[in-house]
């Protein structure tokens, strides 16, 4: 033999009887509790550490769309306000001098006038006193009159206490009106110092003719400066921001109010805001800005304010990583935690592995019936528990498959479970007066953004007053639901859904029509059974359990109406909602819960016999 083949020399006695004595190394790490902890340990560590990893991702997302909501709540309530302050402004113009004719002003029809008048200074507190005056008629040509809120404490019809006439104040702005009529402007705006106060005045000029060469008559208004900027100003705001709801977790939305000079007109939290966020400015004029150009005398200093909204003076980047930063505080305690907790868990870890064995029992038994989501389930998860994935990517496409059969898996029994009830006549419907025309326009609008997203245009025809009808509003929407949702399943390359409410006879249709794959004559009675699907004697497409059709089915039976469909392969189909219409008119009352009127027999049929 050669060295190769020589057999080892034995070990002297000595050398042996070290071997077989296992050290204190060796009992380490063949001791179960240890090897059971450094598994733990590793096991924990490789999914937590992607959990933070997706946690630190998750808090980085959020901080970007609180940003995104922060910024559009401050955007829509500096637009919402600066629309509220214009058409607050501009509402005596449109309601009261626009509002009365130049035939009721010359000559003055007072009694006509005064109802005007009276709203518009209820409508408008703001407006300290509304002028009238012509130079045509018989009585009452060439008198001021003033029409204020004290005119309002008198007894209405007494027109000679509620026009007072002011010839003082005609003395003294009818020059300046005159000079301002040379303009040939319809709107005349401008400010002057009556009683030692600052008013605004605005007139609406009427003239003898197209050429506007003689003013005969007018309808105008003056606002006191101080009192709009010290209450009425600062109150519409106050009421606007308390509609405004933010975010939890956020400081509250500020505003301030700055007239054209700069100084604080309003502040939410009391103080100027510095640092805003949004800044909107609007003229303080009380007429339509776009008529700005037709007002006179065009040279004339319109006041601009500005209006700023922030978030208590802090920048919103701030603001965000302010509201996240406990959490992060959080996620390293418990990181800590955590890390410490697995040295401490070796007993615990072993019952969990017989409850995880008992599992796996259980996952057996069922499995002949669920065998296709459960075994994708179990390949993944056993594929990351064996540690055979290698980076996080393909980790986290396992842990998504696995999240989505399970979703599935659940979907399907609470659909199972959900019909079971429905055939057992364990379903009730709480029937009371509906609108048919109501429901369907509610469900549209729910499903706006999935018909969005998937690029489909639905024309609605809904007839105007049709009768309520004896429904459950909330099963009837669960059915036009199914409706729609299956018109754009079954779609195919078309993107077009016709939607039609009606009166047919003696009863409330509601069509829902697509122009897809449609279906053939026989299978068209067979659609309505539970679990049937037409694609699946075609062979392919979409997916479903094949339930919809079924609960749509039971749903109209248990309302005393009945569905059908029409539709041919390649042309598209048309499922009409048959409502009975009461023989007596129903009106708004008590809620009526009735049995669904079915148990244990699922549909057969498209249409009653």
């Amino acid at each position: 033999m050669n060295g190769d083949d020589a057999l080892p020399t034995p070990p002297p006695p000595a050398a042996r009887a070290r071997g077989t004595r296992p050290s204190a190394f060796h009992h380490f790490l063949h001791d179960r509790g240890v090897r059971l902890a450094a598994g733990l340990a590793v096991v924990v560590a490789i999914p937590v550490a992607v959990l933070f990893y997706f946690q630190f991702r998750a808090l980085s997302d959020l901080e970007q769309t609180s940003e995104v909501v922060l910024r559009q709540l401050s955007q829509d309530t500096a637009d919402s306000l600066t629309k509220t302050f214009e058409e607050t402004l501009r509402r005596p113009h449109i309601s009261v001098l626009l509002r009365i004719p130049q035939a009721r002003s010359e000559p003055l029809d007072l009694p006509w006038i005064d109802p005007v008048l009276d709203e518009g200074l209820v409508e408008s507190p703001f407006v300290e006193a509304f002028w009238v005056w012509s130079e045509i008629g018989e009585n009452n040509a060439g008198t001021w009159y003033v029409y204020d809120h004290d005119s309002l404490r008198e007894a209405p019809g007494a027109l000679a206490r509620r026009f007072r006439p002011d010839p003082e104040l005609a003395g003294t702005l009818m020059p300046r009106l005159r000079e301002l009529s040379a303009y040939r402007r319809a709107i005349v705006a401008f400010t002057a110092t009556i009683d030692g106060r600052t008013k605004y005045i605005q007139v609406q000029m009427r003239f003898a003719s197209a050429a506007r060469d003689r003013m005969t008559s007018f309808i105008g208004f003056a606002v006191d400066a101080e009192t709009l900027r010290a209450s009425h100003m600062p109150q519409l705001a106050r009421t606007r921001l308390a509609a405004v709801q933010g975010p939890r977790g956020f400081p509250p939305l500020s505003i301030t109010l700055v007239d054209d000079g700069g100084a604080l007109v309003y502040a939410s939290d009391g103080a100027r805001l510095d640092t805003f966020v949004d800044e909107r400015s609007f003229p303080l004029v009380f007429f339509d800005k776009e008529l700005l150009e037709f007002a006179a005398p065009l040279e004339t200093h319109r006041e601009t304010w500005r209006l700023r909204t922030g978030f208590g003076g802090q920048p919103i980047a701030e603001v965000v990583s302010a509201s996240t930063r406990p959490q992060l505080a959080l996620m390293v305690v418990l990181a800590v935690v955590m890390g410490g907790g697995v040295f401490f868990v070796a007993g615990a870890a072993a019952r969990e592995v017989r409850v995880a064995e008992l599992k796996s029992n259980f996952v057996a038994a069922v499995s002949h019936d669920l065998k296709t989501p459960l075994a994708l389930i179990q390949l993944f998860a056993e594929t990351l528990e064996l540690g055979r994935v290698r980076n996080p990517e393909r980790a986290l496409e396992y842990y998504r498959i696995i999240n989505g059969e399970a979703r599935k898996l659940t979907r399907l029994i609470e659909n199972i479970l959900d019909f079971s009830k429905m055939e057992a006549g364990l379903r009730p419907y709480r029937m009371g007066p509906a609108s048919v025309s109501d429901i369907t326009t509610k469900v549209l609008s729910a499903m706006n953004s999935q018909f969005t997203q998937n690029q489909f245009k639905v024309a609605a025809r809904i007839e105007p007053g049709l009768p309520l009808v004896l429904a459950d509003s909330d099963a009837v929407e669960q059915a036009l639901e199914n409706l729609l949702a299956n018109a754009m399943k079954y779609s195919g390359d078309a993107r077009d859904i016709d939607v039609d409410v009606r009166r047919a006879g003696g009863h409330i249709a509601v069509s829902v029509s697509d122009h897809g794959i449609g279906i053939p004559r026989r299978e068209q009675q067979r659609i309505f059974r539970k679990f049937y699907r037409v694609h699946s004697e075609l062979g392919g497409g979409p997916q479903g359990c094949g339930l919809g059709l079924a609960i749509v089915d039971h749903t109209m039976r248990g309302h005393g109406g009945w569905v059908r469909v029409e539709s041919e392969p390649d042309r598209g189909s048309t499922f009409t909602l048959c409502f009975p219409i009461p023989a007596e008119g129903l009106t708004d009352g008590a809620v009526d819960e009735a049995d669904s009127g079915d148990r244990g027999r699922a549909a057969d049929a498209a249409w009653p016999a």
